[in-house]
């Protein structure tokens, strides 16, 4: 994962997440095809589908995308392990 030039907060867009995910687990993502919720538009729909266990609904994310996808997320301070939020303002 590379560092981003700015810090990721909830409130960004879902293109933060580009330079901290691995091209596999953002394309399919951005999309959402086969979900039955729209596309995510910011972080914060991102880690509201992870923390409900949502994302296995898009297709080609299975469970090491889903991995990746919390591991980015912890790794720029948003969540703890397992989809737990640092913040319950989420």
């Amino acid at each position: 994962m590379t560092r981003t030039s700015h810090a990721i907060t909830p409130a960004c867009p879902i293109e933060c997440l580009k330079p901290v995910l691995s091209a596999r687990a953002y394309n399919p993502l951005t999309q959402a095809c086969g979900a039955s919720f729209d596309r995510p538009d910011t972080v914060a729909d991102v880690i509201t589908l992870l923390r409900t266990r949502q994302l296995d609904q898009i297709w080609g994310l299975g469970p090491r995308r889903i991995g990746e996808i919390e591991v980015a997320l912890v790794f720029v301070g948003l969540i703890r392990d397992h989809g737990s939020p640092f913040s319950d303002n989420l």
